[in-house]
């Protein structure tokens, strides 16, 4: 299934908002990854299982349609049950969101996939009715049609009961062994660029065409090169292209976004794991090293001001403290800033989550946040005290209005155009938002090449650290 939508924004099922999701609820359903519908049965235990399915809760038919007999349809209807139980189990196999896995609902999110919209359906509304299946709907933004609902929205959830999960049992397919009775094959999207937040089918015009080369000759140039981890799968099938609010198409300029996101998006996808992890990674078997833009947004709004920022110092050190908890928050915070345009105001559930989230990416415990300690008037006042121009962010620059689709634009095109740069020189890279991932051998060109593109692009010079396994 193509994912449009990676931060799960506004465009989703269009259901009623259920604001009262249990507080215990929201962070496995968040955490929930998004079904495949690409596994298939791969042992005799597999193929009985999801014929016992497909037999005892066939798909439902309408009150004047013919009960279907046809092998087509049949074989259809029963590639759809392998491919969502695979990925139903799977799901609770992760341990990372209680077992719920999420889903569009949107069908031409299924057009020229192995499983039809038709089918899936089929499949899930036979689940449910039957009570194999828990259901969380899902519910666009308030952004998106007017909604009442949270600024942004929410895929569908799915869950195996434990009614579904017995079935399985009895045919000797469980969660723990499920990748041993089931294929998963990752799928590249069709399309390299893409619009998200609002979704739109891409435009076939001069500016995609050029936009889609530059991601396909990177998507073939690394295809020649091998990405491997000493312990965990990596798969690393090519990168997409996403950018963010067409508004309006025929007005649009393909300046809001940009972000290259390595598919398929999931567990062993490299910009997911943690930085301690990521830099275990060899690249054609050798060691490699990654060259972070640090305080990338921040250089970015400095360079647009007029005020280079201060690239000796660290930008968000010493702020609200010495210790690498400190500096995670000071960041957090001024990039909630950029991204909301306003200053954050409140330790809700769900920014504390993404705290935590941060942390553990950083190989720093997400216990060890504690938000009681970080006052947010005084953080504000700190903040300020070291950054004042951040009072002007939502104030027109250089007489136009921006916001965090911008920065993440002219950001991509520092990384695009530096691993466009490398390509030429023969230089495989990763990129990972704001740092490329190269082979160790390459470190130093890299660091000239990124720091010529900032030069070039925004005029001032970024502060730029490098990473290796020995670091950690």
């Amino acid at each position: 299934m193509i994912d449009f939508d990676d931060d799960e924004g506004d465009f989703v099922e269009h259901a009623p908002w259920e604001p009262k999701t249990p507080r215990a609820e929201r962070g496995p359903l968040r955490d929930a990854p998004l079904a495949t519908l690409t596994a298939t049965p791969a042992t005799e235990q597999a193929r009985a299982l999801v014929a016992e399915l497909v037999k005892r809760y066939p798909r439902p038919q309408a009150a004047q349609g013919r009960i279907y007999a046809r092998d087509k349809t049949l074989d259809s209807y029963q590639t759809a049950a392998a491919a969502f139980l695979a990925d139903l189990l799977d799901a609770i196999r992760r341990g990372r969101s209680e077992g719920w896995l999420r889903s569009s609902q949107r069908k031409t999110d299924y057009s020229g996939q192995i499983v039809t919209w038709r089918m899936f359906d089929g499949v899930r509304t036979s689940w449910q009715q039957a009570g194999l299946l828990d259901h969380k709907p899902g519910y666009d933004g308030s952004r998106a049609m007017g909604n009442p609902g949270p600024p942004r929205g929410m895929l569908t959830r799915y869950r195996a009961t434990p009614a579904l999960q017995g079935l399985c049992a009895e045919h000797g397919v469980t969660p723990q062994n499920v990748r041993e009775h089931f294929k998963f094959v990752p799928v590249m999207p069709a399309e390299l660029v893409q619009l998200t937040k609002p979704h739109h089918k891409t435009p076939e015009i001069p500016t995609v065409h050029r936009l889609r080369a530059d991601v396909a000759a990177l998507n073939a140039f690394m295809q020649q090169h091998t990405l491997t981890h000493p312990t965990d799968e990596i798969i690393h099938l090519g990168w997409v292209r996403k950018f963010h609010k067409a508004e309006n198409l025929a007005r649009y300029r393909w300046d809001k976004g940009g972000r290259l996101y390595s598919y398929p998006q999931d567990a062993g996808c490299y910009q997911q794991i943690q930085e301690d992890k990521r830099v275990q990674m060899r690249i054609d078997g050798e060691a490699v090293a990654e060259v972070d833009i640090s305080s990338s947004y921040l250089t970015i709004f400095y360079a647009w001001i007029g005020q280079p920022l201060d690239t000796e110092a660290d930008a968000y050190g010493d702020i609200l403290g010495p210790t690498k908890l400190d500096r995670v928050v000071t960041k957090f915070f001024i990039n909630y800033h950029f991204g909301n345009g306003d200053f954050l105001a409140a330790w809700r559930s769900g920014v504390v989550a993404d705290v935590r989230k941060i942390l553990k990416k950083k190989a720093i415990a997400p216990e060890e946040f504690n938000p009681k300690r970080y006052n947010l008037r005084e953080v504000k006042r700190r903040v300020l005290e070291h950054h004042p121009l951040l009072e002007r962010w939502g104030h027109p620059i250089g007489g136009r209005a921006r916001d965090w689709s911008d920065l993440m634009f002219a950001e991509s095109e520092v990384v695009i155009g530096s691993m466009k740069e490398l390509m030429a020189q023969g230089v495989p890279s990763l990129p990972v938002h704001d740092s490329l991932i190269v082979p160790a051998s390459h470190q130093a060109l890299a660091v000239k090449t990124i720091t010529h593109q900032f030069q070039t692009r925004l005029g001032v010079s970024p502060s730029l650290d490098v990473t290796h396994l020995w670091d950690f």
